[in-house]
Parts: structure tokens; C-alpha cells; sequence
């Protein structure tokens, strides 16, 4: 929701806008964000809990990217205001070192909601016996209330061992490990009420679909952190033209922010990264390879990142914009964001 106000001399008393969404632990969470004053609030109704801070918006190489100082360390956020905000910032429990929000005007009846997303379950949890393994997949979302899912990992056990360059299979997968149904939530018609066949838990789903893309958050509940998905599109590598703002998130629980920027031809990529304590690092790898049958996924292996080897995922839905990192094939950090103005 957002609302707007105007001083007597006509200049704009406040702009502020709702988001719900979750974190890291799994907390359903209410974000609100005022533009005017560069200020935030949280909710986070799982623990009843309010958290309120300030933010500065970079307008150098970074212009568009959120930095938020709380609790004597630094921290980043990116927003596309009335439609997304996600950050690494606290929202009142120690282990949400990770939020992403979905605007809370309606929008559960687009059908440009339905299709196929690619997702990454945040969460400190393992995945297959180890915390520096993680969780991407395939999440279906139909018009006629049901959802399929199919996780993978970056190592073998209950979920399949695959990386989205070598996924060869249909969209959506033969057979998902995962299905349930759907409906909107009556009294939150910005939500919807996600169940599991295969399990007793009831699940939160905050979906968003402007005119170029979509993105999926799916609470998984306490414990279990969340999904976050973007629809999948037929690109071409145009689609990951741009610059994005990111906060990320590293295997020892580290936070920091910056941007990648796909700007020329050969599909190179510059990036920065600020650290906890804002300082800044810069440089380019490349060049990036789409994924063949995930045509939203781009990828590229063995390159040089803030001082580390690493094969480098990005996923793009338009304006939205998600990525993550392995080294030796373990787990060493993901990001979330959007492009920057």
C-alpha cells in the first residue's frame, strides 16, 4: 500500500510504502518504508516484535543502492518502491540475517503470476547433511489452485545433485517432489494460503507480477527460512542487460552489498561490494554463458570475486534479480536484488 501526503507549500510531505514478506528464520514480516525521511520499519509478527531504522542511498557508481547502519555495522537493502524491498539489515531475531518483502497491494489476481520460477531457499538450515550445501529448484504456480516443486542441490543426498547450467529436463519437472494446493488468503488478499500433500504445515505465499516479470515468496515457516522465485521467461541474453543492486549473504553468516552491471556486448560483468564496515571493492569477470533450457539463468565458472574463485549464478525476471556462489562446489554466498534506477 502506499500512501502520499503534501505540505501546504506543496512539497511532499511523506511517500511511504507496505511490504510483506519473510526472513532468514522464517518469520513472516511487514516492512514499511518511507521514502521521504530514508527511514524503515519492521514488524515481525511470527515474535511480535518491532525494529525501526534509517537508510542512505548511494549516488556515486552505486546510485540507487541502500546502505542501513544498525547496531554498529553496515548493511544494504535494494527496493523498487510499491513493488520489492529486500536487505541483509536486522529485523528483530538474531538469525533473520536475510528479508525479502512483496508490496501489499493486491496483485493475487494477475494472471501473469502463473508459470514456472526458479528459487532459492534461504535458510541456515543443511541441505543434504551440510550447512555449505543449498537449495534452488523449480516452483510451478497454476491458475487452477495448485503449485509444484522440485528442489536440487550443489551436492548428492535427498535432493538430486544438479546446478541450473546442467538442468536438460521439461518446465516444469516430471513428477516434483513437492505439490499442494492454493488460495487467497480472505482477510490479506495480498497472501495466499499455500498447502502441502505431503505434509500438515500451512505455508505463506507473497506473490508480485509487474509488466516484465514476476517473483514468487514463499514462507516456509519457522525454522525453515523461505523461497524466493522469478518467473521463467524465454530470454535471450539482452534480458540480463543492466545494472543491479544486490544485498548478499555469505556461508559464515557475513553480510555486505553492491552491484553487478552487464552494460556491453561481450557479457562481462563489473561488480562492487561493500563490506560491515562500507568499504568498497570493485572489479570484472565474465563472461557470461544462459543456461540452455533455463533461459533465465546466467552463469559463469571459475572467475575472480572479491578475492575468491568461484562459479557465479545470476537469475533475472525483469526487474528482479537474484544470484549465488560456489567454491570447490560448496556453498559460499547468495544475494537478492533488483535493477537500479
Amino acid at each position: 500500500m502506499a500512501a502520499a501526503g503534501c505540505k501546504k507549500n506543496g512539497d511532499p510531505a511523506f511517500v511511504t510504502y507496505s511490504y510483506s514478506g519473510s526472513g532468514t528464520a522464517g518469520d513472516v514480516l511487514t516492512f514499511t518504508v518511507n521514502e521521504s525521511i530514508g527511514g524503515y520499519t519492521i514488524y515481525n509478527e511470527s515474535n511480535k516484535l518491532y525494529v525501526n531504522g534509517s537508510f542512505t542511498v548511494y549516488s556515486d557508481e552505486l546510485k540507487g543502492l541502500y546502505k542501513v547502519f544498525a547496531n554498529g555495522a553496515f548493511y544494504y537493502a535494494v527496493e523498487i518502491p510499491g513493488q520489492v524491498f529486500t536487505g541483509n539489515f536486522p529485523t528483530a531475531r538474531l538469525k533473520n540475517n536475510f528479508s525479502y518483502g512483496v508490496t501489499r497491494q493486491t496483485n493475487t489476481g494477475n494472471p501473469q503470476l502463473y508459470g514456472n520460477y526458479i528459487y532459492i531457499h534461504i535458510s541456515n538450515t543443511a541441505v543434504n547433511g551440510s550447512t555449505l550445501n543449498r537449495e534452488w529448484g523449480i516452483l510451478t504456480f497454476l491458475a487452477d489452485g495448485t503449485w509444484t516443486k522440485q528442489g536440487y542441490c550443489n551436492e548428492r543426498g535427498s535432493l538430486p545433485r544438479l546446478m541450473p547450467d546442467e538442468y536438460t529436463g521439461t518446465i516444469p519437472p516430471v513428477n516434483p517432489s513437492d505439490t499442494g494446493t492454493w488460495i487467497v488468503n480472505s482477510l490479506y488478499p495480498d497472501q495466499l494460503i499455500m498447502n502441502q500433500f505431503h505434509s500438515i504445515d500451512t505455508l505463506t505465499g507473497f506473490p508480485y507480477a509487474s509488466d516484465s516479470g514476476a517473483v514468487f515468496v514463499m514462507d516456509m515457516g519457522f525454522g525453515h527460512g523461505f523461497l524466493v522465485g522469478l518467473k521463467l521467461l524465454d530470454g535471450d541474453l539482452n534480458r540480463i542487460k543492466g545494472n543491479y543492486g544486490y544485498a548478499d549473504v555469505r556461508y559464515d553468516a557475513s553480510t555486505g552489498g553492491g552491484k553487478f552491471a552487464v552494460n556491453d556486448s561481450s557479457y562481462n560483468v563489473e561488480w562492487w561490494r561493500g563490506d560491515s564496515y562500507a568499504k568498497i571493492r570493485n572489479g570484472v569477470f565474465g563472461a557470461l554463458n544462459q543456461s540452455t533450457v533455463l533461459k533465465n539463468v546466467f552463469y559463469a565458472k571459475n572467475i575472480s570475486f572479491y578475492g575468491d574463485i568461484v562459479d557465479y549464478y545470476a537469475f533475472v525476471s525483469g526487474p528482479y534479480f537474484m544470484e549465488f556462489q560456489f567454491m570447490n562446489n560448496q556453498f559460499r554466498s547468495y544475494g537478492l536484488g533488483a535493477r537500479l534506477p
